[in-house]
């Protein structure tokens, strides 16, 4: 079983402090119970689920839709639910009704019969431990969400010097990787400009022998063939 408390104002007697109480088993549609409070006098009350359905088809809304509002009135839960909300009891404090104000008009969302309880201290006093307990679960989940929290916190740090470790060794390898292609480079411009200062010379003197007038040797020949074929492969390493 669910159960809030929470405290309301009363627009017949807001002077005075009231605390609901309301409980329920699947959902707020399926009917609930309440109880309510001004610190010295305490009633007790019913909605049965065919009294919801009911109210929900007066209003003209879904009842998903009505029983969403329900709960915002009746626990206080949802955002910009304060002043959203209002709580009338009759004079004759047999019944409390509430509302919801929609552009400056108010909208009845229901209604129930109140009874006086047989045993007011003893309800106000369940009432009290209720709220104890909630609050010690309430001190339970914050000091689980603060561990949760620094869990969080160091796990991103942690994962932010790792990062920033990362990054720093990715520099130092471009880093190394440039220098080596730097190095390379230049070994194979040099190779490459010694190439072609000899392949410069060997055409240079393949030119002096084509103008000599007198018969060359044929050795000369197969030098400069062999040689050629020598040079000819470091042109592609």
């Amino acid at each position: 079983m669910s159960g809030t408390v929470r405290q309301i104002i009363v627009a017949t007697d807001p002077g005075t402090p009231h605390f609901l109480r309301v409980d329920w088993d699947v959902d707020l549609g399926a009917g609930f119970t309440l109880a309510l409070t001004d610190g010295g006098s305490a009633w007790i009350g019913e909605v049965s689920e065919d009294e919801v359905t009911r109210e929900a088809n007066n209003v003209g809304a879904t009842e998903e839709r009505y029983v969403e509002d329900l709960l915002q009135a009746l626990t206080g839960t949802g955002e910009g639910h304060k002043g959203l909300y209002s709580f009338h009891i009759t004079p004759d404090q047999c019944h409390l009704s509430y509302q919801k104000m929609c552009n400056d008009t108010s909208v009845h969302l229901g209604c129930v019969e109140l009874q006086p309880a047989t045993d007011p201290l003893e309800l106000i006093r369940e009432l009290i431990g209720h709220s104890l307990n909630h609050c010690i679960y309430l001190e339970s989940q914050n000091c689980q969400l603060l561990e949760d929290n620094r869990r969080l916190k160091w796990e991103h740090q942690r994962i932010l010097r790792e990062l920033e470790q990362q990054v720093r060794d990715k520099e130092m390898l471009e880093g190394d990787l440039y220098s080596r292609f730097i190095m390379v480079l230049n070994e194979k411009k040099a190779k490459i400009r010694g190439l072609q200062d000899a392949v410069r010379q060997l055409h240079q003197t393949h030119e002096e022998g084509r103008q000599r007038p007198q018969r060359v040797d044929g050795r000369f020949y197969s030098y400069w063939l062999l040689t050629y074929l020598a040079v000819l492969p470091s042109l592609w390493t």
